[in-house]
């Protein structure tokens, strides 16, 4: 599937909103979409989009005609946060795929469009993703770190791992690929 890539515009939080029902994987846990729109771990993640350190992008197909995936970063102060927390100027991500995409590249090829855009603003970005997750294959190809031996509880009772890429000072200043983003 062929796939161009944009921004998100600070206006699109209903688009945030539709690819983070995915993202957190509510159908998959019998969850009703409508729960996105007062829980506050999850209106967290799209509510007031366009804030200050609000970054995403979003790939589109021509041969569907609408957007096939979104991947977002933003931050969030200790008191915002949940137990994904990670520290401060460090933003989460979140990404988000529709099923008859997955498996095609398109992951891969969105996450890197945002992390060449988080390198010059940030140290690090974050995730939390639940372990049994097929993503975290992806994220590990693509230099994402768990943080602690131990998983955590997430929303819906199962384990979640927090993964933290850190950017290296050179490469954020000379802002090279996101295949070469070294680990510390």
């Amino acid at each position: 599937m062929d796939v161009q890539i944009r921004t998100v515009s600070p206006n699109e939080s209903t688009l945030i909103f539709s690819f983070l029902t995915l993202a957190a994987r509510m159908q998959e846990s019998g969850e009703p979409i409508q729960k996105a729109l007062r829980d506050p771990e999850l209106t967290r993640y799209w509510q007031d989009w366009g804030r200050q350190g609000d970054l995403g992008v979003v790939a589109e197909s021509e041969s569907v005609g609408y957007p096939v995936s979104c991947a977002w970063v933003r931050l969030f102060t200790r008191e915002e946060a949940g137990a994904d927390y990670v520290g401060e100027g460090i933003p989460e991500l979140a990404v988000g795929t529709i099923p008859t995409a997955r498996g095609q590249g398109i992951g891969t090829k969105i996450l890197r469009a945002l992390l060449r855009h988080c390198r010059s603003r940030y140290p690090a970005v974050s995730l939390s993703v639940r372990t049994d997750n097929p993503a975290v294959r992806l994220y590990e190809r693509l230099g994402f770190r768990k943080t602690r031996e131990r998983p955590i509880v997430n929303r819906v009772g199962t384990e979640s791992a927090i993964m933290l890429l850190r950017f290296d000072q050179s490469s954020r200043r000379a802002g090279s690929d996101a295949d070469s983003i070294l680990i510390r």
